[in-house]
């Protein structure tokens, strides 16, 4: 049964389904979305501590020094085209644990930070353990925050149920010049389109929207952002994380994974560039 409610991103209502109905494509610009309701209620089971151990990741926070060697290697990669200057306002929508803005801040100091999450564990780690202004609210819902020249979504648009208010948001509070930086996956890359139904980003309700890079730059061009770079960039990932998600994520819980489970150093990890994830560098014109 299609779930008819118009494209976040052309705002047609023509779709066909697809992936035995769990997905929707826009007939007219190509978007696909998850093909269910969601409310907040329903959201709001999904987003809290279980997803950061257990659920989603096996311990997000444990796999801090992996996530801190992402964030660092997006930085280096953002500098070399992006000033940071002092003064300059910095939001972060989906800030979790803080490990971004803590990495942020130590590279440019002199930068004003605040990040949003709805996870109050989350963020009360980031306020008391790294000292970090995180309000623990819906960035939709948050008052009208300060003009800013950057925001920062990392793995977060394809979790929203309505992305393009929070676009439109970001574009207001942008300054002229401001940049918009962002981290998802993109459904029309060679993997994607090979393992269709089995590719690993294809779980709703905890993702929700499967950009490509052309419907995500209609996105932002909608509300006046201009794409600058889109880049395929290697990501680390533990390899705790790896084994569980293989073996463990939503399946028996045999003896045999769990003790090789537990026998995986806790920093380890290898870098991987699969090319379906993208990040896209969008300027307020």
């Amino acid at each position: 049964m299609e779930i008819v409610s118009p494209c976040v991103v052309c705002g047609a209502s023509d779709f066909r389904l697809i992936y035995d109905a769990t997905l929707k494509e826009c007939r007219t610009c190509g978007h696909v979305a998850a093909n269910m309701q969601v409310d907040k209620q329903l959201l709001r089971k999904v987003y809290q501590e279980n997803y950061f151990k257990g659920e989603e990741y096996v311990d997000y926070a444990r796999d801090k020094s992996v996530q801190q060697h992402n964030f660092r290697r997006r930085l280096d990669y953002l500098s070399s085209f992006t000033a940071f200057r002092a003064g300059q306002r910095a939001l972060e929508i989906g800030c979790a644990y803080g490990f971004f803005g803590e990495v942020l801040l130590r590279k440019f100091p002199f930068l004003s930070y605040v990040g949003f999450d709805v996870v109050p564990e989350a963020c009360n780690y980031a306020i008391r353990q790294l000292s970090l202004d995180v309000r623990c609210l819906d960035f939709l819902e948050a008052p009208d925050p300060a003009p800013c020249s950057h925001v920062f979504m990392w793995d977060v648009i394809e979790h929203l149920n309505n992305p393009h208010l929070y676009i439109q948001k970001i574009a207001q509070v942008l300054e002229k010049g401001g940049r918009v930086y962002i981290t998802t996956g993109d459904i029309s890359g060679l993997l994607p389109r090979l393992q269709k139904r089995r590719w690993r980003m294809i779980h709703p309700p905890s993702h929700l929207h499967y950009f490509s890079k052309a419907t995500i730059s209609a996105l932002l061009k909608k509300y006046g952002l201009e794409v600058l770079q889109v880049k395929y960039p290697s990501t680390a990932r533990s390899l705790r994380q790896i084994y569980y998600s293989l073996f463990l994520l939503n399946k028996p819980r045999g003896a045999v994974h769990e003790f090789f489970h537990r026998c995986i150093p806790e920093n380890s990890f290898v870098s991987l560039n699969t090319y379906d994830i993208m990040l896209v560098v969008a300027e307020k014109v």
